[in-house]
């Protein structure tokens, strides 16, 4: 089990069980709602996640070209997760929120998308597949 929370503590999450995959992304949705260069998102099936709290929500078309929500804390403004129509019934949680940085650590990404957009500074994970685009 992991946890997480926004930066207030006002909406909590919990995952029960692993996630199906981790992935880091590029794409500039990711970049501005993670607020760095890119964001390191955990692939979890959304039967698999808790909330305590009342997220905001916001859609639009992702660089997938796909309709992606966000949810976001209404108090802070942390996007904790988002869901996104090109992958049903999956959660893309920020490993930013996530309490245990020990977790963050040992579970490395699986692969890296929109890499065409990666800055030349930022060196690709070591055995992830890199991807120019979503797929």
């Amino acid at each position: 089990m992991h946890t997480g929370q926004c930066h207030c503590g006002a909406v909590k999450i919990e995952i029960r069980g692993e996630p199906a995959a981790i992935g880091q992304c590029f794409c500039r949705d990711c970049r501005r709602t993670s607020g760095g260069t890119n964001a390191l998102n955990w692939f979890v099936p959304a039967e698999q996640l808790k909330l305590e709290g009342n997220p905001k929500t916001y859609a639009m078309k992702g660089g997938s070209g796909q309709l992606v929500t966000n949810y976001f804390c209404a108090n802070c403004g942390v996007t904790l997760y988002r869901e996104g129509e090109v992958m049903p019934g999956t959660l893309f949680v920020k490993a930013g929120v996530l309490d245990d940085i020990q977790a963050v650590n040992q579970l490395r990404p699986h692969g890296e998308i929109f890499v065409r957009a990666r800055p030349d500074w930022v060196t690709p994970v070591a055995g992830a597949s890199q991807k120019q685009e979503m797929l």
